[in-house]
């Protein structure tokens, strides 16, 4: 009978998982790493054991990466922490076996099924992530503060917050993850965080359901309006129509990506 650890959905929780079923020392072939979100359903035949997060088990299996195998190596399965795909805690712990068992060369055996796995995750969050920091669209809210809701598939905020702290250091900007509830947040000429939104009672304000005409971004009126408006003509006048190419487009920009996107929301008060 295989023991389950059953996990958080934020790295922290899955190297926490990681760390508990290594000191378990029940043997690999005995233990899986499972995430238990929203809706989960166990395995028959299976022992359960629910992992509490610990941010210095957590900190231990970072240093045992870093140190044993390489920062590669840690980047790799970081990055595949944040992907949205169920199976990415029990990747990162078969490719983790692997890894201290050949140290840096793991890195290089792609055709080793765990390597590559986390490897294919890594990648997909990487690319998420590049194309939302094209994608996203900023609003300024009358208090000068800027705001931008995604709805990404992987976590990417932990990605792509970096880039704006270094890109707009001096401004109050929050970057709202409206599928997990998430929010970077930046003050001015200071270091960014993460804070959870659900239970604060932001949702109310970033979150609110458009109707028909409405502008998507909530609190985005006055200035924020006028802007969105500005942003639109913008677009509409580089626009070459002998150069539209829909089926280009959606290749480039699939349609899931535009719906917080200024530019391809209708403007407030117009009807279809």
């Amino acid at each position: 009978m295989k023991t389950v650890f059953v996990c958080g959905p934020e790295p922290e929780d899955i190297f926490t998982a990681v760390y508990d079923a290594w000191a378990s020392r029940l043997g690999h072939g005995h233990v899986e790493l499972e995430i238990g979100e929203e809706n989960w359903q166990g395995q028959l035949f299976s022992e359960y054991r629910r992992v509490e997060r610990d941010s210095e088990k957590a900190q231990k299996v970072a240093r045992s990466v870093n140190s044993r195998i390489s920062p590669e190596a840690y980047h790799g399965i970081y990055q595949a922490a944040l992907s949205f795909s169920a199976d990415r805690a029990e990747a990162i712990y078969r490719f983790l076996i692997r890894g201290f068992q050949m140290g840096a060369r793991v890195t290089d055996c792609l055709q080793d099924p765990a390597v590559g796995r986390v490897f294919e995750l890594s990648r997909r969050v990487g690319r998420e992530g590049h194309l939302f920091l094209e994608f996203a669209r900023f609003v300024q809210w009358d208090n000068g503060v800027l705001f931008a809701r995604l709805e990404p598939k992987s976590n990417i905020l932990p990605i792509i917050a970096p880039h704006f702290a270094g890109r707009l250091s001096g401004e109050d900007w929050i970057i709202f993850d409206a599928v997990r509830h998430r929010a970077a947040v930046h003050p001015a000429g200071r270091t960014w965080f993460l804070m959870d939104t659900a239970d604060s009672g932001w949702d109310d304000m970033f979150d609110r359901p458009a109707g028909e005409g409405e502008i998507t971004i909530a609190n985005a009126g006055g200035d924020g309006a006028v802007w969105e408006d500005l942003w639109r003509s913008f677009v509409k006048t580089i626009a070459i129509e002998a150069r539209v190419n829909p089926g280009l487009q959606r290749n480039l920009m699939p349609l899931w990506y535009r719906k917080n996107m200024t530019e391809h929301q209708k403007p407030a008060g117009r009807k279809k």
